[in-house]
């Protein structure tokens, strides 16, 4: 028991004090380090969706923005879901995504693939950051601009 107890204050201590690990380039899968084990929570193959999740939310399906409300690993808000909802009408679709699908992993990654496919379908990384960051400056005072180099940064880490 003492054991056990002693192993579970390890994996918290673990937790709360070392940040998660990157996943390596050459891998099709993503994971986190936690107490030194990977978990295996994504299986992401496109390393620019790869890097999107990583920026956005270091792969956590539950995350909330505090300041922006944003949710899930993409840290996507209502305006994307209008967006993504209005371009399965137009193609016809009685397909509808909800505010609650953005804690979805999988629903979030079809939103991001619906949105990108419609509105860039070159598939652009200056693009996607556009898309996917919007317009304006951010309440810490980041711009698309910079959002785009922080992607270009993960994808050529």
């Amino acid at each position: 028991m003492k054991r056990l107890i002693c192993l579970l204050i390890l994996i918290l201590v673990g937790w709360i004090f070392v940040p998660p690990a990157k996943a390596p380039k050459n891998t099709n899968s993503c994971f986190l380090i936690l107490a030194g084990e990977p978990i295996y929570i994504l299986n992401i193959k496109d390393p620019v969706l790869r890097a999107f999740v990583w920026f956005e939310s270091r792969f956590i399906e539950d995350i909330v923005n505090p300041v922006s409300g944003a949710r899930g690993i993409l840290q996507i808000l209502p305006p994307m879901i209008k967006r993504a909802n209005s371009i399965l009408e137009l193609q016809g679709s009685n397909l509808r995504y909800t505010w609650d699908d953005a804690f979805n992993a999988k629903k979030s990654i079809e939103i991001w693939y619906l949105v990108q496919n419609y509105l860039n379908p070159t598939y652009d990384v200056r693009k996607a950051c556009q898309i996917w960051f919007g317009i304006g400056t951010q309440y810490d005072g980041l711009t698309w601009i910079g959002y785009e180099r922080e992607i270009l940064i993960l994808l050529n880490s």
